[in-house]
C-alpha cells in the first residue's frame, strides 16, 4: 500500500471526510490502472463491478441519445479531472449508466464495488458517510445530463425547423395577402407547397418528442375545447382543401372546460384529424363530436376512410409502429406521441374500427377529466388605441426579420429590427419599445441571455415590457433549458413557435399591447399622426 494511493483517497470528492483509520481500511481495495486517450473504461447499460477515482487526467462521461428509430448519438454529460468520482451504480450493483472515455492519459485508482459495498455493511459509519457524499455527487450529475439533453434538443429542433420555418412563412404571407395579390391557382399551388412543409416539421417534432415529452403542473391551466378543436381543424385545413374534403365540426360550444396544456391537447387533436384525412379518400368525410359524462368530457374524431385490421388495432399506439395496410409518410410516432400527452393529462384514448355508429372507416376517441367552473371572458378593450405602437423585432435570419416586420406593419404598428441580442439591448437602452419580438438562438447573444438582461434590468428598477418569443426552438425544451441554466421560470408574455402564421402572430402581438395599456393607459408610445 503506497502513501500516493491513500493520497489520492483523501483527495478525492466521494471520500474526503474518511477518517485515516477508514482510509486505511479502504486502501488496500483500490488498484492502480492507466488508460490512455480515447480508450473505452466502462460502457453504458454494461455491467460495471469497479468504480473509479480519477488521480490524474481527464475522463468524459458519455449517455446515448437516439433521435428517431435509427439514429443514435453519444452526448458527453459531463467531463471528470483529477479526484473525481466514476461508476456510482457499482454500489447499487446496476449496469452502467453512462460511458467513460478517457479524454487524455488517466491515471485511476479502481476499487471493486463487491469488497467496498461487504465494507460499508460491516462499519455503519464509513458507510453512512459514503453514501451521504454519494447522492450529492449523482444528484449533480443528474442534472448535468438534464441540462445536457435540454440543450441538445434545444439545438436539434432550432437547426432542423429554422430554415423550413422560413420558407413556410413567407408562403403564407404570400398566400396571405401580405405581399400582393396572388390568383387561386398560385395559391392553391402555394397551400400543396405549405403542407409539404407543415408534414416535415410535424415528423422533426414528433422524433424530438418521443424521447422526451414533459408537461410540468404549471403548464395546466384551464383549456375551452371548443377553442382548441377550432385550431386543431385550422392546423389541416390545408390538407383537407386539396382532397376536397369536409371536416364537420360537431363539438359543443357550451363543452366543461378541462384542465390542461392546451398546445399539448392541440397537438393530440391536429394529429388525429391528419391521420382521419389522409385514410380516407377525396368522397369521404371526418366528424368530430363531443360529449360528457358527470366527471369527463369525451372527444370523437370519426372518419369514412380506409378502416384499421383488427390486428394492428391493438399496436397502434406503440413507438413506430405503422400499419401494413396503407402505405402513408411519416415516423409512426403520431399517436404513441397523443397517447403519452393524453395519459399525462390523467385522460384515456382508444380506438374503434369500424366506426360502431357508421359501420365505415374509423373513430379515435379520447376523454379527459372536466372542470366544473368555467373561466370568465375578459371584456375586450380598443384595439384602435394601439396602431403606432413600437415594436422591436430581433431575429438573426434578415429574411425572417423582414417578412415579420411586413406583418406588423400591415396593421400599422412602427417597427424597429435588431440582427442579435447585443443589438437589441443597445436599441432597448436608446429607447424603450412598447413590445419586444425575440428569437432564441443567435449568435454574439441568443435570446435566452437577452430575457436574463432585461429580468436583472427590471430588478434594478427598470420598467418592464411585453416580450413574444418568436422561435423555431419548441416552448416546452426552451423553458426547460431557461429553468436549468437559472433556476427560474422564463418571463416572457407569449410564445410563438416559427413558421409564422400572420393571423396568430397579430393576435398575440395585439394581446399583449392590450394587456399592457390595460395596467396603465399611458404607456404605450403611440407615434403621433400614425394610421
Amino acid at each position: 500500500m503506497t502513501s500516493k494511493i491513500k493520497e489520492i483517497i483523501k483527495n478525492s470528492e466521494l471520500f474526503w471526510n474518511l477518517t485515516d483509520d477508514q482510509i486505511d481500511k479502504l486502501a488496500p481495495m483500490a488498484t492502480e490502472r492507466t488508460f490512455a486517450a480515447g480508450q473505452r473504461i466502462f460502457t453504458e447499460n454494461e455491467p460495471l463491478p469497479d468504480f473509479y477515482i480519477v488521480g490524474k487526467g481527464k475522463v468524459a462521461l458519455e449517455m446515448e441519445i437516439r433521435i428517431g428509430s435509427r439514429t443514435k448519438r453519444q452526448a458527453v454529460i459531463d467531463v471528470v479531472g483529477s479526484n473525481g468520482f466514476l461508476g456510482w451504480s457499482t454500489f447499487l450493483n446496476l449496469p452502467a449508466s453512462m460511458s467513460g472515455t478517457a479524454v487524455e492519459t488517466c491515471q485511476l485508482l479502481a476499487f471493486d464495488g463487491e469488497q467496498v459495498r461487504r465494507l460499508c455493511q460491516e462499519d455503519t459509519e464509513i458507510g453512512y458517510k459514503i453514501v451521504h457524499e454519494l447522492v450529492g455527487l449523482v444528484s449533480n450529475r443528474l442534472s448535468n445530463a438534464r441540462r445536457t439533453l435540454a440543450h441538445v434538443l434545444s439545438v436539434t429542433s432550432h437547426d432542423l425547423r429554422a430554415p423550413l420555418a422560413t420558407v413556410q412563412s413567407a408562403i403564407d404571407v404570400v398566400v396571405g395577402g401580405f405581399a400582393g395579390e396572388v390568383n387561386q391557382k398560385q395559391k392553391e399551388l402555394l397551400l400543396g407547397g405549405k403542407q409539404r412543409i407543415v408534414d416535415l416539421l410535424k415528423m422533426i417534432d414528433n422524433i424530438l418528442d418521443i424521447s422526451y415529452i414533459e408537461i410540468k403542473a404549471t403548464d395546466f391551466q384551464k383549456v375551452d375545447l371548443y377553442q382548441v378543436v377550432n385550431e386543431s381543424i385550422g392546423d389541416v385545413q390545408g390538407l383537407a382543401q386539396r382532397k376536397s374534403m369536409p371536416i364537420h365540426n360537431n363539438v359543443s360550444r357550451q363543452l366543461t372546460h378541462v384542465l390542461g396544456a392546451s398546445k399539448r391537447l392541440q397537438q393530440v387533436l391536429t394529429n388525429l384529424l391528419s391521420n382521419g384525412v389522409k385514410f380516407t379518400p377525396n368522397s369521404g368525410s371526418v366528424t368530430i363530436s363531443s360529449s360528457e359524462t358527470a366527471d369527463k368530457v369525451q372527444i370523437d374524431v370519426s372518419d369514412t376512410g380506409v378502416g384499421i385490421p383488427p390486428e394492428d388495432q391493438p399496436k397502434l399506439f406503440s413507438d413506430f409502429f405503422r400499419g401494413g395496410r396503407v402505405e402513408a409518410e411519416g415516423a409512426g410516432l403520431g399517436l404513441s406521441i397523443a397517447k403519452k400527452i393524453v395519459e399525462a393529462h390523467g385522460g384515456n384514448i382508444w380506438v374503434q374500427s369500424p366506426d360502431p355508429d357508421t359501420g365505415k372507416g374509423t373513430r379515435f376517441s379520447f376523454s379527459l377529466p372536466k372542470v366544473l367552473e368555467a373561466a370568465r371572458k375578459p371584456e375586450e378593450p380598443d384595439k384602435r388605441l394601439l396602431v403606432g405602437a413600437d415594436i422591436l423585432v430581433t431575429d438573426d435570419d434578415p429574411e425572417m426579420r423582414r417578412i415579420t416586420a411586413l406583418v406588423l406593419e400591415s396593421q400599422g404598428y412602427k417597427v424597429r429590427t435588431a440582427q442579435d441580442g447585443e443589438e437589441a439591448l443597445e436599441k432597448i437602452g436608446e429607447k424603450e419599445p412598447d413590445l419586444l419580438v425575440l428569437d432564441l438562438l443567435m449568435p454574439k447573444m441568443d435570446g435566452f441571455e437577452v430575457c436574463k438582461r432585461l429580468q436583472e434590468r427590471k430588478n434594478t428598477g427598470g420598467r418592464k415590457f411585453p416580450i413574444i418569443i418568436l422561435s423555431a426552438v419548441r416552448e416546452d425544451s426552451s423553458r426547460r433549458r431557461f429553468e436549468l441554466e437559472t433556476e427560474s421560470d422564463l418571463d416572457v408574455d407569449d410564445y410563438v413557435n416559427k413558421p409564422i402564421s400572420p393571423p396568430v402572430l397579430l393576435q398575440r402581438v395585439e394581446k399583449a399591447l392590450l394587456k399592457r395599456r390595460a395596467a396603465g393607459a399611458t404607456s404605450l408610445t403611440i407615434t403621433k399622426g400614425s394610421k
